[in-house]
């Protein structure tokens, strides 16, 4: 590349033609650096595209509904014009000559040049697949293709996205918005290989997934299935996806067309040496479709560094070279943040310090060499960016600093500084235009500015990548809070992210807030959605039954079903309701609740409706509230079954629910009640706070008389206490007032300090004999209140709904054998029938399938469909003569009958609950996936035992009373405070309840599979002839299990500690 010619003053200004092939980011970078050096150069722009300049970044922007396409455009036809740019848009160059240095475009007109800057930027790779030619296959690239897509996105409801790099996640992300369901593909073992550790792509597939967005690593696309349209993907793994459309996002490649017709030397782009110059004297290239020093770059952030030094070579200064640039790479999905700068990944000599905080999802990474930081990942929190970056771009001498550059916390436990404040005022803010946060803080002094818009307006700060808003908008923060405040102008519909928002409910007064009103807007809602909520507001939306999930904008919607029991109309408009508002699923909960996610606050009172006029309500379904009152289904079907006790479960919810606008505002915490109608069910009575177990006795005259037991006091979480029996016997009539009465001594003596504000701690605070004395007078006192006396009350020989009497005629004369049953269909006492128990692993069950049992219930049912507290599905009076035809049925819609396999029970964890501190629903998958079925010894064990796993300490899914028991909570491993797994064991309540004692903690998500395998060897080294899981452990004691398991399994400890210093976060359990 020797013999450089000279531009400039020194060719004559009007000699100097520059032709820019390109109107993207790097070309009109490059003008306007040009037009910037003062040299009168004659301007003639190519574009592709039809339209004036947009910004590309802001794509996925635009396809998330977070921008308007308005907002894309930065160069109006009129700038072209004023700076006297000849722009032909729309016009593609076809052939360049560089002999007499002219090009022709598409139209066939040629165009003279003395400089030409080929910035065309890059092209979408389509790898190949078979099928890459039907309709509904995109790439996405450009303006045209965000509006195909978005075009599509209307009429589908399923996506694939091929390609986990930044690219692919800001389109699944973005499609996730517009209601689909979508899988993302990626061939590499992790996400973002390019800019993240394993450490942190794991935590970064663990946030996208808890978004709803299905994560398949190792795999790609085999073929695209269907005729003119795509319908499917084959997997490299045989595995077939259906789906609508497909996105590719599988790269960018240099646009070396041009390139390779005039003999330019390339690789993988168009060799430039430090001038920006090719191999051909007086072509210039910048941007996407450069190689430089073996680098090509995808990211705006060079394009300032590149165009400045070719305009200092075309105005003939020649003093600037090019070396190359340190790029942040910034992902733009809605709810996570991420920045990867650098050498993050080290090499042998470097040090590491890591700061990690599962709960909230951040994970942050420095790098050091020779005490200078070279690289860093932050996770979750991004703020410290800037300044991270700019001191890897100083080379600075950081040995001081290294324990406190991550922001969080010294290694010494102290505060420091991060954000905004840590940054110097030569520090840069925006990487893309050279903005310094004093910059920024001087046009608001000076200019009294005092929006985000103004801010981009005054010196371009946000308008390139909008990495830097976060940080703009913190400065506008700051400024306000100076002496002489300049008011800050929120823009339209942006809170303040500390004021609002379901993170804040830990510091609400709650106790203050239910005197205020529980009251909800839902109108407003439907008009504005979340962003008219305030934090307090989110606490209200529980007594509605409404819960924040862990993904902006998108909530967690639980119905109430009384007894777990619904009819076939009902179960039919449920499904429909998961459909339209659940993205097609529904989730089963252990309190008999059906729980939809994805649902957005602006389709509250669509649901509302919907459910009332099929005789369903969310009102108090969580919150201090009466909850879902859960009822045994088998107590007249049951052998030692006495009457169907869902009767009074439905009275006791009616009574309350409809009394809840004066009721929940006065209770301390909730209250759950239990009915057992048979033997079986009985002993569940003792973990709730009221229970009702059936009974019957003979009256002084010799007549039958039937009644409950009653329980009173019981409740696992995280200070688990059994119930005792407070009254041998209560009427029927007597059930509700036992209700009331309880319900007046939990809300007039109830602890407020929500620490203590169960029922139980009254108890224990009181003691039995005092809690029951009082519970006498307030009985007495409601059971002779005149709606009480005077109510229509069920009656015990109230019998379920049966099917037709000829069916019943016919079944009669079939035998009926136990022996000829599955595990899941057990004969009821009315001969000729079954009740099926359906599987539905850990509770997912589809729309499909709930319209499936529903229609089965129908056909050969009673018509009433009942979900367990084992999160499984209970039909009722099946004939046996039919059992293989609803089997068949059954497998259709991928559902069976429940097999011997284990009773493996978990709750959504941190996938959608913002509670959870671990993913227990991804743990149970990954034990279901482990103990495939086979024939040995140890499968024979997994399924002869229940598990339960909670993903936070409030045992949703009682992990204290299962053979193992598995619950997310804090624990100190090491010098690391990782939220991890209590193993809890010998817990039951088969036969009588007993609570599971915690024999082990620091159990990390990957560790749960095998310390479960290695608790099953030694079950199996140690126990006796016949002996059951739980006979073994009883036998043998939880503290000698916890030691032999502690010889199996090594204490976890951080890797590599010589290299790794681990910094502790600050949250508390």
């Amino acid at each position: 590349m020797a013999d450089k010619p000279t531009f400039g003053l020194e060719m004559g200004a009007a000699a100097c033609r520059l032709v820019v092939i390109g109107n993207g980011m790097a070309g009109i970078a490059a003008v306007e650096a040009v037009l910037k050096a003062g040299v009168p150069f004659s301007i003639t722009l190519f574009g592709d595209e039809p339209q004036t300049h947009y910004n590309r970044i802001l794509l996925s922007d635009f396809l998330a509904g977070k921008t308007e396409q308005e907002r894309l455009f930065t160069r109006p036809k009129h700038w072209y014009t004023e700076r006297g740019i000849e722009a032909k848009l729309g016009v593609s160059v076809t052939a360049i000559d560089p002999t007499v240095k002219e090009v022709t475009d598409a139209n066939g007109d040629r165009t003279p040049y003395d400089a030409l800057l080929i910035a065309a930027g890059g092209l979408p790779f389509i790898p190949p697949i078979s099928g890459r030619e039907k309709n509904g296959v995109f790439v996405f690239r450009t303006l045209q293709d965000t509006e195909q897509i978005l075009a599509a996105a209307r009429s589908c409801r399923r996506a694939v996205v091929i390609g986990g790099g930044l690219l692919g996640l800001e389109a699944a992300r973005g499609l996730l918005n517009h209601g689909l369901s979508v899988t993302l593909l990626h061939l590499a073992d992790r996400l973002m290989e390019q800019q993240l550790d394993p450490a942190g792509a794991s935590l970064l597939k663990r946030e996208i997934e808890g978004m709803g967005i299905r994560v398949l690593l190792g795999s790609t696309a085999e073929a695209f299935l269907g005729d003119e349209r795509v319908e499917g993907v084959r997997l490299t793994t045989g595995e077939t996806l259906p789906t609508e459309m497909v996105v590719l996002c599988t790269g960018i490649r240099p646009n070396l067309a041009l390139a390779h017709q005039i003999g330019l030397k390339t690789n993988r782009g168009i060799l430039v040496d430090d001038r920006m110059e090719t191999s051909q004297p007086g072509i210039f290239a910048v941007g996407d479709v450069i190689e430089h020093r073996g680098k090509t770059y995808g990211l705006i952030a060079p394009l300032r560094e590149q165009a400045e030094t070719l305009a200092d070579v075309l105005a003939g200064k020649d003093q600037r070279r090019y070396t190359g640039t340190v790029c942040p790479t910034i992902l733009k999905v809605a709810g996570i943040h991420l920045t990867s700068i650098g050498d993050f990944l080290g090499s042998a000599g470097m040090e590491e310090t890591v700061f990690l905080d599962t709960e909230k999802g951040i994970y942050k990474k420095c790098v050091f060499r020779q005490n200078r930081l070279v690289g860093a990942i932050l996770l979750g929190d991004n703020k410290d960016g800037p300044r991270l970056f700019n001191l890897i771009q100083k080379g600075a001498d950081v040995s001081a600093m290294k324990g406190s550059l991550l922001g969080n916390v010294s290694l010494e436990g102290s505060s420091v500084t991060s954000g905004v404040a840590a940054l110097a005022e030569t520090d840069l803010v925006c990487n893309c235009n050279n903005v310094t946060k004093g910059a920024i803080l001087s046009v608001i002094r000076e200019k009294g500015i005092t929006t985000r818009d103004d801010i981009a307006a005054a010196t371009q700060a946000t308008t390139g990548c909008g990495s830097c808003t976060q940080i703009v908008d913190d400065l506008l923060a700051e400024a306000a809070q100076q002496p002489t405040p300049v008011a800050v102008k929120k823009p339209a519909g942006e809170k303040m992210p500390d004021k609002s928002g379901p993170s804040a409910l830990k510091t609400l007064d709650l106790e203050k807030i239910k005197q205020e009103g529980l009251g909800i807007d839902f109108a407003r809602l439907r008009e504005e959605g979340s962003r008219a909520l305030t934090a307090e507001d989110y606490y209200r939306l529980k007594t509605y039954g409404i819960c924040s999930q862990k993904h902006p904008g998108y909530f967690m919607l639980r119905t109430r079903i009384p007894g777990g029991s619904v009819t076939y109309p009902q179960v039919m408009a449920l499904a429909d309701l998961a459909e339209t508002h659940g993205r097609g699923w529904g989730h089963l909960t252990v309190r008999q609740d059906l729980e939809l996610h994805w649902v957005r606050v602006e389709e509250s009172l669509e649901i509302f409706e919907k459910l009332e006029a099929i005789g369903l309500t969310t009102r108090s379904a969580c919150g201090h509230t009466l909850r879902n009152v859960m009822a045994c289904a088998h107590g007249e079907i049951a052998p030692d079954g006495l009457f169907d006790v869902r009767p009074w479960a439905k009275r006791i919810t009616d009574y309350f629910v409809k009394r809840s606008d004066l009721i929940n505002p006065n209770m301390p915490n909730r209250l759950n009640v239990y009915f057992a109608g048979c033997s079986d069910c009985a002993p569940d009575a003792a973990i709730n706070d009221i229970g009702f177990v059936a009974v019957d006795r003979l009256t002084d005259d010799g007549r039958r008389a039937f009644g409950f037991e009653l329980w009173v006091g019981g409740s696992l979480g995280a200070h688990p206490m059994l119930g005792f029996k407070l009254k041998e016997f209560v009427s029927l009539a007597d059930a509700l007032p036992a209700c009331q009465a309880i319900f007046a001594i939990h809300m007039k003596f109830g602890n407020r300090n929500k620490a203590k504000s169960r029922l139980k701690y009254l108890i224990e605070q009181w003691g039995q004999p005092r809690f029951a004395d009082l519970f006498e007078k307030v009985f007495l006192e409601k059971r002779n209140l005149p709606e009480n006396r005077e109510a229509l009350l069920p009656a015990p020989t109230d019998r379920e709904p049966r099917p037709a009497l000829l069916r019943r005629l016919g079944n009669a004369v079939l035998p009926s054998t136990r022996a000829l049953l599955s595990p899941g269909a057990i004969p009821q006492r009315q001969h000729g029938y079954a009740r099926l128990t359906i599987a539905v692993p850990l509770g997912e069950i589809r729309a499909a399938q709930l319209r499936a049992v529903g229609k089965i219930s129908k056909w050969y049912g009673n018509g009433q469909i009942h979900f367990t507290k084992e999160q499984e599905v209970a039909l009722h009076w099946i004939p046996m003569r039919v059992l293989n035809r609803v089997v068949r049925a059954l497998g259709r819609v991928g559902l069976s009958l429940k097999g011997g396999g284990s009773r493996l029970l978990a709750c959504p964890g941190t996938e959608f609950c913002t509670l959870a501190v671990t993913n227990a629903q991804g743990s149970a998958r990954d034990l279901l996936k482990h103990f495939q079925p086979e024939a040995s010894e140890k499968d024979a064990l997994w399924r002869s035992i229940s598990v339960h796993l909670s993903g936070c300490p409030n045992s949703c899914v009682k992990h204290q009373v299962a053979d193992i028991g598995l619950a997310g909570t804090m624990t100190p491993v090491g010098d690391l405070r990782r939220f991890s797994y209590q193993l809890f064991l010998g817990g039951k309540v088969e036969g009588g309840v007993r609570l599971g004692v915690m024999v082990r903690k620091g159990i990390t998500e990957e560790a749960v599979v095998p310390t479960v395998d290695a608790l099953l060897d030694l079950i199996l080294e140690n126990r006796l002839s016949g002996e059951t899981f739980q006979e073994t452990v009883v036998r043998l004691g939880t503290d000698t299990v916890a030691a032999l398991l502690e010889k199996k399994i090594a204490p976890l400890t951080p890797a590599a500690p010589e290299a790794l210093k681990m910094i502790p976060d600050l949250i508390q359990v």
